[in-house]
């Protein structure tokens, strides 16, 4: 298991990496294209790293789950493709790469990636608020009462939170969410359900 989590946390880190050093040259290109004339519909503004701390109920058990998660964050501003106006809201599409180590009556690893949307509203000018869910087919490494044997899931999470910017290009934010695993029937197993509850925190370059 030692040697699992190493390779996954690897593979996020390498993953993180090669976002960071290659997206950026797409972010810096011209907003039109010399052909079309046109802007892009979606475009990249932000690159993150986040982690925290989860506590949850395991085993029929209360509180007895913790789990620390490594998360990557890409974000697409989708303003332009569904029509929003103005600079106080902003629609992101996210993706999440994380590996999230669990710490409980087993150890192992949430592994997997979300997709899902994140909205800004602006309170002042550091400062937004935002709102945030996604879903992220994973794939859980511990055997539960609630979920059977160790295999394919889905964690969901809905949550909020403030983001501060620090500079034009950079930001940190932080936020709650209430996270759910389950495999949606799709599974020949148990599927109760574990429900827990996270508090994230992390660091933006924006573009």
């Amino acid at each position: 298991m030692n040697t699992f989590i190493r390779r996954a946390v690897s593979t996020l880190l390498l993953l993180f990496s090669m976002l960071f050093h290659a997206l950026p040259l797409k972010a810096s290109a011209p907003d039109s294209s010399p052909e079309t004339g046109k802007n892009p519909a979606v475009v990249l503004n932000e690159l993150g790293f986040a982690s925290g701390y989860v506590w949850g109920s395991l085993n029929r058990k209360a509180d007895n789950m913790t789990v620390y998660p490594l998360i990557a964050r890409v974000g697409f501003n989708m303003n332009r493709l569904l029509g929003i106006e103005g600079a106080k809201s902003t629609l992101q599409l996210a993706l999440e790469p994380q590996v999230n180590l669990i710490s409980g009556p087993q150890d192992g690893v949430e592994a997997g990636c979300g997709i899902g949307l994140r909205y800004f509203r602006k309170l002042a000018s550091p400062v937004d608020l935002f709102f945030e869910a996604s879903f992220a087919p994973m794939f859980l490494s511990v055997d539960s009462i609630e979920q059977g044997k160790a295999g394919f899931n889905f964690l969901d999470h809905f949550g909020s939170g403030l983001q501060y910017r620090i500079s034009d290009k950079t930001a940190v934010f932080g936020g709650y969410r209430w996270r759910h695993i389950s495999h949606a029937g799709l599974v020949d197993r148990s599927n109760m359900g574990i429900n827990s509850n996270a508090i994230i925190a992390g660091v933006s370059w924006l573009y």
